[in-house]
């Protein structure tokens, strides 16, 4: 699909503490990429030597347990950065990366980038940065789905955060659709018991579900779930 002429990498301030000439050098070395939804960006322990950068659609990542169960960590959407970890530490990813959506990526070589970091205090402070909210952001998501808490409750929290984080249409459908099976993973329960209690929550009329499509009626009953002793 050609370069990445507009930068959307908000972790990176979109790569600003870099000079015009820098940049183009960059940019020279990027490559826009389209990927279908439920493709993989890379894997668990692979070796990058690319940047991703989200630019449209959304991913998650996740690891493997020693039975092959699935437990998704993270969602991540437009203008975040996959792959600082392995860039710096010459290390395999920690975790796999799949489009949740029809994704647009932009990708850059591991070697200009590092290049940057060595030479430019500023960027090197943007990723700094990047990884504190990093950080944060992992805090925030284990509070979310505090497994202290009952599924019913984490479920209500996910649902929330799915709207806060990717959005809703106007009449309250989430932007992001997010499989079954893939609440089930971040729950840590079955698919089947993800089914129930959103019938349940449909039921209660905090919810509508249309085509395997999530609407939000009301956020307050939601959040009053969560609160329940």
């Amino acid at each position: 699909m050609g370069k990445c002429t507009e930068i959307q990498a908000h972790q990176l301030r979109n790569f600003k503490s870099l000079s015009k000439k820098a940049l183009d050098k960059v940019v020279k070395t990027s490559e826009q990429l389209f990927l279908p939804k439920g493709s993989i960006v890379f894997e668990e322990n692979q070796h990058l030597n690319r940047l991703y950068c989200i630019k449209e659609g959304a991913c998650k990542f996740s690891t493997l347990d020693n039975l092959g169960q699935e437990h998704i960590l993270r969602f991540l959407g437009e203008g975040e950065v996959m792959g600082k970890r392995s860039l710096v530490s010459n290390k395999g990813a920690k975790v796999s990366a799949t489009t949740l959506t029809d994704t647009v990526l932009c990708s850059f070589d591991k070697n200009e980038i590092l290049q940057n970091l060595k030479t430019n205090a500023d960027f090197c402070n943007d990723l700094l940065n990047a990884f504190v909210e990093d950080i944060s952001i992992n805090e925030h998501t284990r509070i979310i789905f505090c497994t202290h808490n009952g599924i019913k409750k984490r479920l209500a929290s996910l649902l929330l955060y799915l709207a806060d984080k990717f959005g809703q249409e106007p009449n309250g459908k989430l932007f992001i659709r997010l499989k079954r099976e893939d609440m089930a993973a971040v729950l840590g329960t079955s698919q089947e018991y993800v089914v129930n209690l959103l019938t349940y929550f449909k039921r209660k009329k905090l919810i509508k579900i249309e085509r395997s499509e999530v609407f939000i009626v009301s956020k307050r009953g939601l959040n009053e779930m969560i609160l329940k002793n």
